[in-house]
């Protein structure tokens, strides 16, 4: 795993990105001049060489367009990406969006390219992404494989969090009781973990015991480092690895001790003056799209434009946060409840605006006040907030950064409507709280526009 800036990224992902932009552009070019070449007067002249400039900047357009549509489509998720290795429906399809927006924007800046160099460009793009994707296993190699060392619910709560594996591909290819050596199947009394490690091929050697941990094969485990395996315990793996903090790994020790939970006042003041641009940006672009929609709430239904909610924040402190209305007047008539899929309480207008996130917009103005970050948790509701601190452990600790528009849980986890759901989702938030920055702010603000643009995780 690669670390920048407290954030984790797999370094497996980020080998085949960087191979596949490569692979593009070369492509890119190549297919560019060859397509050219066909078409030039005179065959491969000084005047086609010249051109060298402009087709680099072909090259450039095509690397970002096309992997912003792989991007889109999903195919950076390895699990994903393998399972459209043979098919490659997806990749076709990203694969046409691209070149479809590349010609608009040539067409649209008025760039004159030779004859053919366009689709040669273009074709280009395509058979360097398909090389890289046919060799996938050659580029990342297989799914990573996990040995678990424990059998009990700890070490099966970590199991299907492999599994489900976020971006990435694992395959947990035993769980080791250590106390119980004698039962692996073919291994006798003196196997160590170390052995089976080696024998089972595992990339990692993770703890997950249920209880006490000390014994005399830790030994074993510092053996297992000594092999170039590596070795975590449960929470330290679900936070490097899968990027979300369990809570029924996680001590209140490993964050008490942690140097990342310590805000300073430079951060602050430097996260507060990013929030104030980025809210200002959005209401100044939003606008003109915040007063149509207004005039269509009106029109769709009676009532006001905006609804108020009395919402938690930072340090437990209430806060009124404003949405556009997308229920009827009456919909909580009965007491407060969880939003539900295909909720009939939903306007006609409050469906649109769902699902394409505009509901939230008025939130920057609570971004501008101070009550809200751009980035951070979700601000959840008092008589909510009071039941899942009874029931989630370590729920409280996600107010001590403030509320965001959007956040690291809503883009890594669907929209939550029960305690299952907020008990997931604090295993992300705890992972923003503790490796927040910059960094990761703006990367999750990136995400946030596919999840946008898509019409992910709305309700």
């Amino acid at each position: 795993m690669l670390r920048v800036f407290h954030h984790y990224f797999s370094s497996r992902k980020t080998a085949f990105f960087f191979a596949e932009t490569a692979a593009i552009a070369v492509a890119c070019v190549a297919g560019a001049f060859m397509v050219a070449h066909l078409f030039a007067p005179g065959g491969w002249g000084v005047g086609l060489r010249s051109l060298m400039p402009l087709f680099l900047m072909l090259a450039l357009t095509f690397v970002l367009l096309f992997q912003f549509a792989l991007y889109l489509f999903d195919l950076y998720d390895l699990r994903i990406a393998n399972e459209d290795r043979n098919r490659g429906q997806r990749v076709l399809r990203a694969a046409g969006a691209a070149a479809m927006m590349a010609g608009i924007a040539i067409v649209a800046l008025h760039v004159r390219l030779p004859t053919g160099a366009l689709l040669g460009a273009a074709l280009g793009a395509f058979a360097g992404t398909f090389a890289v994707r046919t060799a996938l296993r050659q580029v990342v190699g297989d799914a990573a494989r996990v040995l678990i060392v424990g059998d009990g619910m700890k070490a099966l709560t970590l199991a299907r969090s492999v599994e489900e594996g976020g971006e990435d591909s694992f395959d947990v290819v035993a769980m080791v009781d250590p106390r119980r050596l004698d039962t692996v199947p073919g291994s006798s009394s003196a196997t160590s973990l170390d052995v089976i490690a080696e024998r089972m091929k595992a990339e990692y050697v993770v703890t997950a015991l249920d209880g006490n941990i000390e014994g005399k094969w830790v030994d074993d485990l510092v053996r297992c480092r000594f092999a170039g395996i590596r070795v975590y315990d449960a929470a330290g793996f679900s936070e490097r690895v899968l990027r979300r903090m369990p809570v029924a790994h996680l001590r209140s020790s490993e964050l008490a001790f942690s140097d990342e939970m310590t805000s300073s006042k430079g951060r602050d003041v430097l996260k507060r003056a990013f929030d104030i641009v980025m809210a200002s940006l959005l209401a100044l672009c939003a606008a003109p799209v915040m007063l149509v929609v207004s005039a269509l709430i009106k029109l769709d239904s009676k009532g006001p434009v905006f609804y108020g909610q009395e919402r938690v924040g930072r340090r437990g402190r209430g806060y009124h946060l404003w949405k556009f209305r997308s229920m009827r007047t009456d919909a909580e008539k009965n007491g407060a409840v969880w939003a539900r899929t295909n909720d009939d309480r939903v306007t006609r207008i409050g469906k649109f605006i769902r699902k394409t996130r505009m509901d939230e917009v008025p939130q920057v103005f609570n971004v501008l006040l101070g009550d809200m970050s751009f980035v951070g948790p979700r601000p959840e509701r008092p008589v909510f907030v009071e039941q899942l601190r009874r029931q989630i452990p370590f729920y409280g600790l996600r107010e001590g950064v403030k509320p965001g528009i959007t956040g690291w849980a809503q883009i890594r986890y669907p929209y939550g409507a029960s305690v299952d759901d907020a008990r997931n989702k604090l295993e992300f938030d705890l992972y923003y709280v503790k490796n927040r920055s910059l960094a990761l702010d703006l990367a999750i603000i990136f995400h946030t526009v596919r999840h946008v643009l898509l019409g992910k995780g709305a309700r």
